[in-house]
This record gives C-alpha cells, structure tokens and sequence, in this order.
C-alpha cells in the first residue's frame, strides 16, 4: 500500500485520477478513458493505440476507485484501489494494487513510479 498527502480536495484527486489528459502525466504515457461507474469498460490507451483493457469494479465519488487493468489476455491483471480522504485543506490519498503472481517487492517496483508522479502533479499549483 502507498500513501500521501496531497493539496487540493478530495473532488480535485478524483478529477485527477479520472481524466485522460491526467493518467497520461503519471502512468507511463497511457491515458484511461471510462465513464468511471461501477462495471463500466476502462480503455488504457498510448499515442491514440488501445494497450490496456479492464473495468471499474466500484466507484464512490470522490472518496473509492476500485478498478481491474490488464495489458492484455496474456499479461496479468491488476486489481487497483484508489481511496481518497479529506484531511484539513488537503487529501490522503492511499492506492493498494494487487496482481497474482506477483511479489509485493515486484509492486512497489511497479508502482513507486506511478505514485511518485501523481504526488508530483497533486502537488503542483
């Protein structure tokens, strides 16, 4: 599990985490498009080429997204949780991925990147 704080109200992460433009700048160039409700398709997309699939699993706005990503039929699949809280005039933002087969040291080498960034672009102006 990953956590940080971040400036801006919980509404503003979600807004974040949900905008193509957005999940461009902190996961790997690829920006996921969905209507982010619950059992809605997630299309991961770089340069314009789908090349991640998945679907939302659960959606409470602004506060939970829980949602399931894969590269492809052949690659693992990520089951990916994004919890937002308020705290003060700021957010805690909490992420917990879970992928078979994999090691929790094999996630944080995944996922510190992606985390990094957003923590980065949460804390920009």
């Amino acid at each position: 599990m990953f956590q940080f704080g971040a400036t801006g109200c919980p509404e503003h992460v979600w807004s974040v985490l949900t905008t193509s433009q957005s999940t461009r700048r902190f996961l790997f160039g690829v920006g996921l498009e969905s209507t982010w409700e619950t059992g809605s398709r997630i299309t991961g997309r770089l340069d314009r080429a789908p090349v991640m699939h998945g679907e939302v699993l659960f959606a409470e706005y602004p506060n939970r997204l829980t949602y399931l990503l894969a590269a492809g039929p052949e690659q693992p699949e990520a089951y990916v949780t994004w919890e937002v809280r308020e705290c003060g005039a700021g957010a805690i933002v909490r992420l917990s991925v879970d992928e078979a087969d994999t090691t929790s040291e094999e996630v944080e080498a995944a996922w510190q990147p992606v985390v990094t960034k957003l923590q980065a672009l949460l804390s920009a102006p």
